[in-house]
């Protein structure tokens, strides 16, 4: 426990309290990591804040930015790992931004300018060639939001920044403020939650400005990976088998839909090597808002032209009017995508069918990509037909999906989450898209 003296506290009286660019209160925890963040006044004050989500860490790491804006040689950064979410609505630069009397540049070089002269600037490390851009600038204080997000790589370099002249008396601070489950997750805790510097768990319970109880609600609809992040702020969380779906779960969506259909998706991860299959999924968003996982069929051989025809034929008998919206094909590396989209595009044409075949190029690993599907099913958004083929070989992958990628390939799941994420990302997040291909029901 940090034993705080009179320095401490006035200095959080005149930099904080007294600060008439700080309109808002700190509860207790906040105010107890602005102390620690100056308490040091002849090194450097690190600390790790966070933890469960709706802390208030934005807020704090405002407040932290703005703290010697009184002062013309005071240098702040504000870190991100996206430009969007650097400047986005409820960042600190949004919150920062139109503070009476201050200038604000949100393009190239982003920063706010105070009447003493002080800066605050912000910077996003989605590239972590970025690093490089804080070569030669001097910072009394950087503040890395959302700081496992960001490479280890980048927090690391970022230290060289943190600089002042001999005779400075502004306290040198870098502070990070996170939830947990980042790719620097691991980094963070060997060096606060295992380590010698401060962490301070700061979230939704303790934050007095909140209703806690709605906000648990609202977090109890997570899935269990998230809310182990976000629920519990638990940094020694690492996913593993069988976390995503059971059996039960899985099983309990098992049933036979006749609604009225909205969109039909056909998805289809195409075979790898070796012994990899070549996934098709008929992936339906119907009219009542729920979707449905209407069938499925697979093979290992590298020549699925007649499988992919038939199970088209099967779901759009009337070929002048098919049901499938469109066929999404899942963009990998190697090979020839474009060459595989427009042979099956040319194969469907020449049977008489003008359904788009499209290529998407998936994110992350296929154990992340299936998240919001098995999410989706655990919540029974996501219905299953119960006469589908392969349908229990389907829950069989997502039980056994792992995040290192081993174990059997999730050929069915990929397809699946490929049909779902598009869906999501590119139809319904973006409503102007959603006449691509044809439109049932409306």
């Amino acid at each position: 426990m940090t034993n705080f003296n009179e320095w401490d506290y006035l200095n959080y009286e005149l930099t904080i309290l007294d600060n008439p660019f700080i309109d808002f209160e700190l509860y207790d925890k906040q105010s107890f990591v602005a102390l620690t963040s100056c308490h040091n006044q002849d090194g450097i004050n690190e600390f790790l804040t966070g933890g469960p989500g709706g802390g208030g860490k934005t807020k704090l790491l405002a407040a932290l930015a703005l703290q010697f804006v009184e002062f013309s040689q005071y240098r702040c950064l504000v870190t991100r790992k996206n430009y969007r979410e650097l400047i986005g609505t409820g960042s600190v630069f949004d919150i920062l931004k139109n503070i009476p009397g201050v200038k604000s540049r949100e393009s190239g070089l982003i920063r706010i300018v105070f009447p003493s002269g002080a800066e605050i600037h912000f910077k996003a490390f989605n590239d972590e060639s970025h690093k490089q851009d804080v070569k030669g600038e001097s910072y009394h204080t950087i503040l890395n939001d959302e700081a496992s997000e960001l490479s280890e790589s980048v927090l690391r370099f970022l230290y060289r920044s943190l600089r002042k002249k001999a005779d400075d008396w502004i306290p040198l601070r870098f502070g990070n403020a996170s939830n947990p489950g980042g790719e620097s997750t691991d980094y963070l805790v060997k060096k606060y939650i295992d380590g010698n510097l401060p962490y301070i768990e700061m979230g939704y319970k303790d934050n007095p400005y909140i209703d806690d109880e709605t906000y648990e609600d609202s977090l109890k609809e997570l899935d269990y990976i998230d809310q182990q992040y976000q629920m519990y702020g638990n940094w020694k969380y690492k996913p593993s088998v069988g976390d995503l779906l059971t059996r039960a779960e899985g099983e309990a969506q098992l049933t036979t839909l006749t609604t009225p259909l909205y969109y039909e998706i056909i998805g289809i991860d195409l075979a790898g090597k070796g012994k990899d299959m070549f996934a098709v999924v008929c992936y339906d968003y119907l009219a009542n808002g729920l979707e449905y996982i209407k069938d499925f069929d697979q093979t290992q051989s590298h020549n699925p032209e007649n499988l992919l025809l038939n199970f088209i034929m099967k779901h759009n008998p009337d070929r002048s009017a098919p049901q499938t919206s469109l066929i999404v094909i899942e963009q990998e590396g190697g090979g020839s995508p474009e060459y595989a989209r427009k042979y099956f595009q040319d194969l469907l044409l020449e049977y008489g069918y003008t359904i788009p075949v499209i290529l998407k190029k998936p994110s992350g690993s296929k154990y992340q990509r299936a998240r919001p599907l098995m999410h989706s099913i655990r919540f029974g958004n996501t219905k299953l037909n119960e006469n589908s083929n392969y349908i229990n070989d389907f829950i069989d992958e997502g039980i056994q999906l792992s995040p290192d990628g081993g174990g059997r390939s999730p050929n069915l799941v990929d397809s699946a989450s490929l049909a779902r994420n598009y869906l999501h990302t590119d139809i319904l997040g973006n409503q102007t898209d959603i006449s691509v291909g044809t439109r049932i029901g409306a």
